[in-house]
């Protein structure tokens, strides 16, 4: 029987994946950080916060006292603090931070063992956000940015031992990140931001009430956990390939413009 730990799973994705790979036959850890009522979910649950280190260390000896390894880790947990850096402190940023970015990356250092036994698949859960910026959700680029850069080098130093790393970018999907998601404690102290907070706000509620079921991101993360033949990004949601697909195309249109810049003061040099 094939095993996994999955990160937050008290709602949203990290339930619909839990519960997903337990009904494909996977024994099946889930992470929450309040216990559930008894029979409530059909996954083994652990009573963790992901950014405690004792927790996360914990973990890593739960799965490795496992026979046979791990066979997926999926680092599903996460937050969006919202807020243009004007008005974020610099703890909201650090906050931030340790649960979208250290957080997964200090427990696929806690798993590696138990990865490397089974020759697992790590699935990062990312977001289309780690490929586009947007105002007010600075925090939040920043911290899936840094878990795509970070997988991109964890890749390569886990490929040897025939371990695998896919990053999944979500668009947005109905679940509850949209409204438990802190905004910025000092929300509305420049009046500059005033409108873009009314477009973001009136985003939200779109999000939380609205946005497409999260069913189709569930199964591409599952697909992730599953199947060796995934490409190491996989896009999902309405619009977000193209989105992606812009985002690469701009960047290298700004490739050449710094080639035609530089390429005279270099000659010049």
């Amino acid at each position: 029987m094939p095993r996994a730990l999955v990160t937050g799973t008290s709602s949203g994705l990290g339930a619909g994946v839990a519960g997903r790979l337990v009904e494909l036959g996977w024994d099946v850890i889930g992470t929450m950080r309040r216990a559930p009522a008894p029979g409530a979910v059909p996954w083994e649950v652990a009573l963790a916060d992901v950014t405690v280190e004792d927790d996360v260390v914990a973990l890593g000896q739960r799965v490795a006292a496992r026979a046979g390894g791990l066979d997926a880790l999926v680092n599903n947990a996460g937050t969006a603090t919202i807020g243009p850096f004007e008005e974020m402190t610099s703890a909201e940023l650090r906050a931030q931070l340790e649960v979208n970015l250290v957080a997964p990356m200090a427990l696929v250092r806690a798993c590696l063992p138990a990865l490397r036994a089974a020759r697992g698949v790590v699935v990062q859960v990312s977001s289309v956000s780690g490929q586009n910026g947007s105002a007010l959700f600075g925090a939040y680029n920043a911290s899936k940015w840094g878990l795509e850069g970070a997988s991109e080098a964890l890749a390569e130093e886990v490929a040897p031992d025939g371990v695998r790393v896919v990053i999944v970018e979500p668009g947005p999907f109905r679940t509850a990140i949209s409204s438990t998601g802190p905004h910025v404690a000092a929300k509305g102290r420049q009046d500059r931001y005033t409108a873009v907070w009314r477009e973001v706000d009136d985003w939200l509620a779109w999000h939380a009430a609205s946005s497409p079921d999260a069913s189709e991101c569930v199964e591409a993360i599952v697909a992730a956990a599953t199947r060796a033949d995934v490409p190491f990004r996989i896009p999902v949601g309405d619009g977000v390939a193209e989105a992606v697909r812009e985002h690469a195309q701009a960047v290298s249109e700004q490739t050449v413009a710094a080639e035609q810049l530089l390429g005279p003061l270099k000659a010049g040099g």
